[in-house]
């Protein structure tokens, strides 16, 4: 891992760096966002923070995202000037009042407060002078039909079965459309899964692009596939995906629940919600995701379509809105402008 730059004292803005890419994309935009200098805390593996801290004298704002939101805290907590804190994503076992903003991805389920902000997307590909996203360009798109390929994860299965299913309808949708099929693995495809989609291949014609191997068309494909289909583990390919303009079908991903999602889930069915509510705010009760909930919005709001066994041949020519709001980074600046330290400069 690359050494981190030298600290300088004029950096207003740091965001602690958990060594997570997604996170630390995201963090970025955010800060770039803000036009301010900027310097990035690598945190150590248990995401407390390092043994030496720079002079925090010109720190107004401090970015955290998932677990850095503890080591956030203590760094406040050294600084006489008191600098702000935004969080990133849900925060863990944290009272929502000790925190100045909290933006909250929209595949988490974590109840409304007023300083928390609720994203529809996440922060990949925003732009904070974009309002809408814009209508894809069939002359300069001729990119095919691009499946961008996730991984199994905590939330959701992936088996070489499902794969099949995907890969299927993807070949059913290029052939509507007269075009040749891609195939992008990510960064968390697992060896396994690889050796699915070459062993397919076989039977459906694709050409596939292994992160793994060096070989990522990833920014090409954004800008000339002439649609997608993606996985649904991944909310920060989805987002891309939607933000090109182009039609994006989301393959959805038989979900896995833990204990406590099962707890959580039993408690709202009961009606006790609101109480669960209260107890997340108050940091005494952690939070989960609800993926379904957030796919399920996208779709009615005709940002995505959802894949299904009764897709029928007219329906593979589905086009989205022209005018669909993308607003969310616009959101963020507005929201950190309203901080008091910003205020107040």
């Amino acid at each position: 891992m690359a050494k981190a730059a030298p600290v300088s004292d004029t950096c207003e803005v740091w965001i602690l760096d958990t060594h997570r890419a997604g996170e630390m994309a995201q963090c970025r935009a955010l800060a770039d966002m803000l036009g301010l200098p900027c310097q990035i805390i690598p945190l150590q593996a248990d995401f407390s923070l390092p043994e030496q801290i720079p002079d925090t004298r010109n720190l107004r704002l401090i970015l955290s995202f998932g677990n850095a939101v503890q080591a956030a805290l203590a760094l406040r907590t050294r600084c006489k000037n008191t600098p702000a804190v935004v969080q990133l994503g849900r925060p863990s076992h944290v009272p929502a009042a000790d925190l100045d903003l909290i933006i909250i991805l929209p595949q988490d389920d974590y109840p409304a407060a007023s300083n928390v902000l609720r994203l529809r997307f996440p922060l990949n590909g925003a732009d904070k002078g974009q309002r809408f996203i814009p209508q894809a360009n069939p002359v300069t798109r001729h990119g095919g039909t691009v499946v961008l390929y996730g991984a199994p994860s905590k939330q959701f299965f992936l088996d070489k079965q499902d794969t099949y299913k995907l890969l299927s309808f993807s070949h059913k949708l290029a052939q509507a459309h007269h075009e040749p099929l891609h195939v992008l693995t990510s960064p968390r495809t697992p060896v396994e899964a690889e050796g699915w989609l070459e062993d397919i291949s076989k039977t459906i014609p694709m050409q596939i692009y292994t992160f793994r191997k060096g070989v990522n068309p990833f920014q090409r494909f954004l800008q000339e596939a002439n649609r997608f289909v993606v996985t649904g583990d991944s909310a920060s390919m989805l987002a891309d995906a939607c933000r090109t303009g182009a039609p994006v079908w989301l393959f959805p991903l038989r979900t896995k629940q833990s204990f406590m999602e099962w707890l959580q889930a039993s408690v709202d069915w009961l009606g006790l919600h609101t109480i669960r509510n209260r107890l997340v705010r108050s940091g005494w009760l952690g939070s989960g995701t609800c993926f379904e909930k957030w796919h399920t919005t996208l779709a009615e709001q005709n940002y995505i379509h959802l894949v299904s066994p009764q897709v029928s041949s007219q329906a593979l020519i589905w086009q989205p809105d022209a005018l669909r709001r993308d607003d969310d980074m616009q959101k963020c600046y507005e929201s950190i402008m309203k901080l008091p330290l910003f205020i107040a400069r």
